[in-house]
């Protein structure tokens, strides 16, 4: 269970990082770039040290779906940051969960007990409440595309996809793909998410500065040890567990963060989804056989 409350803190800190930076003013594509090229350079420093080189090609083709799950999502995560904050923005990714669940029924035929059901479906409830919440003050005098409805309901729709197909994509690989080619996984994953970052500050003539380089480091650290925490978990807990209490988790510890370090506003309905998230996180680590 400590792998996953570390996956949860840590992946956290990715959306709480990114939007400081941001709200301090720096360019967020350098610091895209640091980011996953931090977390290339420790994926391949972790393989090295532990000598693990080994791989295949479905491992290989995992950690690629991954990485483009990755990349895109920072592109996503920004926006969705700009038109709706950053508790909005994470109640969606979190909401993903349902596509590897989902999946874990089907294929892998993983099935939770009555409590554990319970508490996966008050964490689906939860969700929609702690997205909502009172406007932000940036959100005053916003450019017309930013309050448009279609926008914001195309960003939350390929939000839930991309993440749910990342997650996706790491369930399978665990399910599917040998324990000790973890790191190699690693290595592939944020290979691909390095590279579109690279050249889109080549094009635009971006040096990361010395703060922005700062953020990108902090962030890749959250990035690789969060799904190395998230991979380990996998291997100690069914998906039907760990996926749910990810995304609440993670919803509750970024809410959290929202309110008292950035400055969010709790509402009503967002004090009744953190009551609610509170309560699903403990019934779905219930067994009461």
């Amino acid at each position: 269970m400590i792998y996953l409350i570390l996956h949860v803190v840590l992946l956290s800190g990715f959306g709480i990082f990114l939007k400081d930076a941001e709200n301090r003013g720096h360019r967020l594509d350098p610091i895209g770039l640091v980011n996953y090229a931090t977390a290339f350079i420790l994926s391949c420093v972790l393989a090295y040290r532990g000598r693990s080189f080994a791989f295949t090609p479905l491992t290989l083709t995992f950690g690629l779906v991954n990485g483009i799950s990755y990349a895109f999502g920072f592109v996503l995560v920004v926006t969705g940051m700009r038109l709706n904050g950053i508790v909005v923005t994470t109640a969606v990714i979190r909401l993903s969960m349902v596509i590897p669940i989902l999946i874990s029924i089907i294929i892998w035929h993983e099935k939770p007990n009555l409590w554990q059901t319970l508490g996966i479906l008050i964490a689906l409830g939860a969700l929609p409440l702690l997205s909502i919440r009172a406007t932000p003050a940036e959100a005053t005098n916003r450019p017309a595309w930013k309050t448009s409805s279609k926008i914001g309901m195309i960003v939350v729709i390929l939000l839930f996809l991309n993440a749910g197909m990342g997650r996706l994509a790491m369930k399978g690989f665990n399910e599917m793909c040998p324990v000790d080619q973890k790191p190699m996984y690693l290595v592939s994953l944020f290979l691909v998410t390095t590279v579109p970052y690279l050249f889109v500050c080549l094009h635009k003539r971006q040096s990361p500065t010395g703060w922005e380089i700062g953020y990108g480091v902090l962030i890749g650290v959250c990035n690789v040890s969060g799904s190395g925490m998230f991979l380990a978990a996998l291997d100690h807990l069914e998906a039907l567990i760990a996926f749910p209490v990810s995304g609440s988790g993670g919803m509750l510890f970024t809410a959290t963060i929202g309110i008292l370090v950035l400055g969010e506003r709790l509402n009503k309905r967002l004090t009744v989804g953190v009551v609610l998230t509170v309560v699903a996180l403990i019934l779905v680590n219930l067994d009461f056989g």
